[in-house]
């Protein structure tokens, strides 16, 4: 019985003396190949069969159309024409100057008229200011004469001292004293307290109607300034029904003046418009507010 022993080794029996897993004898040992590797040989697509015969493409082009053969197409300035036409002997002729009266020796050479292209700037030169004063002007004016019409300028009534001023069927009188500060603060020298009693007296019953505050009172001196008055006391009564024909309502205001203008500040009082009809619908209250043609202009001035 021919075996391997146990570490592999094969048996060597006869002139080969080699291993178990040498390859024969008539193959080389070395059987790497290191020469050149032979080049790829090309194969051919494969052929498509086409059926008929291709035609070369038909399309013409329809816009913008060709141009000739062999036109210049650059773009080159028109070349100056020769001509042999003259222009008609009148037009070479020379014009003779026309003749110029002498000028006289005290007389003032006219000022060149302008011509019609100035005279057209001039114009609307002068259109386009006057567009823009009138754009401007316009609103102002109505503007101020709405102002005016709603507030006119007062008619002043002038009162003497001690007198009473009468207007629309209600009596007036005011009077003017000193008080100290009412606030209770130390007295201070750069002004003065004064205290106005107004006293209001209707003469009729139109007059009783008339019962609202005045609109407005205030001091004024010789200058024109003026110091507001506040009213801290009104003895009228709200209802028309208790204002009594004949019987005088006290007033109080209190205002501040410099020291020196006490005794010769002036009373301004503007009287209400205000009229309170008894039984009066609302209606007829709002069609009389806007049909009355009295104005809210006038005021009494009290002297001192």
């Amino acid at each position: 019985m021919t075996g391997t022993p146990m570490d592999g080794t094969p048996p060597r029996n006869g002139p080969d003396a080699r291993d178990w897993f040498a390859p024969p004898a008539e193959q080389p040992s070395d059987i790497t190949y290191s020469g050149p590797l032979p080049a790829p040989i090309p194969t051919a697509p494969p052929s498509v069969p086409i059926p008929g015969t291709l035609k070369p493409p038909t399309d013409l082009r329809v816009w913008p159309p060709l141009e000739p053969e062999g036109e210049d197409r650059s773009t080159q300035p028109f070349p100056a024409l020769r001509t042999n036409r003259q222009p008609p002997p009148a037009a070479l002729a020379p014009v003779p100057p026309s003749p110029e009266p002498p000028a006289e020796p005290s007389a003032e050479v006219p000022a060149e008229e302008p011509t019609a292209p100035k005279r057209r700037t001039g114009l609307l030169l002068g259109g386009t200011v006057l567009s823009v004063v009138l754009a401007v002007g316009a609103p102002t004016v109505f503007g101020y004469q709405a102002y005016k019409y709603g507030r006119p300028d007062d008619t002043v009534q002038v009162v003497q001292p001690g007198q009473a001023a009468v207007w629309q069927h209600v009596s007036w009188r005011a009077t003017v004293e000193k008080i100290k500060d009412p606030t209770g603060k130390p007295e201070r020298s750069d002004r003065q307290w004064l205290k106005v009693v107004a006293t209001r007296t209707a003469l009729d019953a139109e007059g009783a109607i008339r019962h609202g505050e005045p609109a407005e009172v205030r001091f004024t001196d010789r200058a024109g300034r003026t110091w507001q008055l506040e009213m801290v006391n009104n003895e009228t009564p709200p209802d028309v029904k208790d204002n009594k024909i004949g019987t005088p309502y006290r007033l109080e205001m209190m205002g501040v003046v410099p020291p020196s203008l006490t005794g010769e500040v002036e009373v301004v009082l503007r009287p209400s418009t205000y009229r309170d009809v008894p039984d009066q619908s609302a209606e007829d209250f709002v069609k009389a507010a806007f049909t009355s043609q009295e104005k809210n202009d006038h005021v009494l001035r009290f002297r001192r």
